[in-house]
């Protein structure tokens, strides 16, 4: 099973007209080969490179106009949802662009945001200011917080990931990469290990041959229709993930192999083992890869970590230590929607510190629920999120962050120099 499909659109290079035609033909041969090679797909999605200009040069209704565009190509397609990257690197006023792109999630169900606050070299400062108001604001907007499940805060995250909100496009072409649905079988190797009292060293192998296997056969997929479509295959990620159906749980998965509940001392080796076997069957696969390829703790979307916050077993300090072993950075947390929105932006910035020191792609998407404070429950009503309890943010900052625009590592900026 593909978990998603995301295509990259070139929205500001490619005509609509000819664009529309490209989306249809793909959608055929997606449809054929799925059906001949027996590959399901559960959603398309269609990923924006980043929006051209922006600060004092923004056009009022520019944005919105580009939306239009990009809903019909979505229902060409047959695609669920569709992602709006803004770059909030470029120094400047970054407050029209983001009042239009607020206003849009608000009218748009089928809209994402991806706020792009650090790329693998710079940090912005400013930026992690402009998200974090954008965050509180959106949440202010409305009365359950929802919203933000649909905004989310990048660092380093490299173009063609199709893991929503976190994707954005790059290049003048098309292109696609594949989401894969994995956490089904590293509980399946779980449970087999827990059976038979087997060792850590045999799980891991016996999931990295499970996670391989699955990564050359939809590896080979992507293949074949890049070349039956002409569309460029960007590749695939196999990190675990959760959904929330009550089964398919992260926290589960980790509570089998040991630390219970997940959160407990030993999570973080559990996570680095589980991320070192999806490396390893990256490799193994000698599969075309894009994006996070890690292990995701995405709280409201999983049972068994929501449960586990339940018991205040996770902090957002845990879920941030966490990040430097496993894929996805702070995600689907609900804060309270009185957080301070100089604590939201140093989260913003501790995130893309990890992800710039590390290496690594990382990011934020927290939900702050304006009607709830610390310790109640959220009401969200959702069939495709848990509820769980409001986490802590921890200690507010008591005095502002010196200002800067961008912040670039030192050791980096001596590669830099030395080049």
């Amino acid at each position: 099973m593909i978990r998603s499909l995301t295509m990259g659109v070139p929205i500001y290079s490619r005509s609509k007209q000819a664009l529309a035609r490209q989306l249809e033909a793909f959608g055929g041969h997606l449809a054929r080969l799925g059906q001949e090679l027996g590959i399901q797909t559960r959603t398309v999605r269609l990923t924006l490179p980043v929006a051209p200009s922006g600060g004092e040069g923004h056009q009022p209704g520019a944005l919105s106009s580009v939306m239009d565009g990009v809903r019909d190509l979505a229902d060409v397609l047959g695609a669920r949802w569709y992602c709006l990257p803004l770059d909030l690197l470029r120094p400047g006023a970054h407050g029209a662009v983001l009042d239009e792109a607020q206003t849009l999630v608000l009218r748009d169900s089928r809209l994402f945001v991806n706020l792009i606050a650090a790329d693998p070299d710079v940090i912005s400062i400013e930026g992690a200011h402009s998200a974090s108001r954008f965050i509180l604001s959106l949440a202010r907007r409305g009365n359950t917080g929802i919203d933000n499940f649909r905004v989310g805060v990048s660092a380093a995250c490299p173009a063609g990931t199709p893991f929503f909100p976190f994707s954005r496009h790059e290049g003048d072409e098309p292109g696609f990469s594949l989401a894969l649905e994995t956490a089904s079988l590293a509980l399946q190797c779980a449970e087999r290990a827990r059976a038979e009292q087997g060792s850590l060293l045999e799980f891991q192998e016996r999931l990295i041959e499970a996670l391989a296997a699955e990564m050359r056969r939809v590896d080979a997929f992507g293949r074949v229709l890049e070349e039956a479509s002409g569309v460029e295959y960007r590749g695939l990620d196999g990190s675990l993930a959760p959904f929330p159906d009550g089964v398919t749980s992260i926290g589960r998965l980790v509570e089998l192999l040991g630390p219970s509940p997940v959160g407990a001392h030993g999570t973080i080796f559990i996570t680095s083992v589980l991320s070192d076997a999806i490396k390893t069957a990256c490799v193994r696969a000698q599969a075309r890869t894009v994006g996070f390829n890690g292990v995701m703790y995405s709280l409201l979307e999983d049972n068994g970590l929501a449960g586990a916050n339940n018991l205040r077993a996770v902090t957002i300090e845990k879920l941030a230590v966490f990040s430097t072993v496993c894929g996805c950075g702070i995600d689907m947390v609900p804060v309270p929607g009185t957080m301070f929105a100089e604590d939201l932006a140093g989260l913003v910035l501790d995130i893309s510190a990890l992800a710039v020191r590390l290496r690594k792609p990382l990011g934020v998407r927290v939900l702050p629920i304006p009607t709830r404070t610390v310790n109640e429950m959220t009401q969200l009503n959702l069939d495709f999120l848990c509820d769980s309890r409001v986490m802590d943010v921890g200690i507010s900052a008591s005095a502002p962050m010196l200002s800067g625009g961008a912040w670039r590592y030192a050791a980096n900026r001596a590669e830099s120099e030395k080049k």
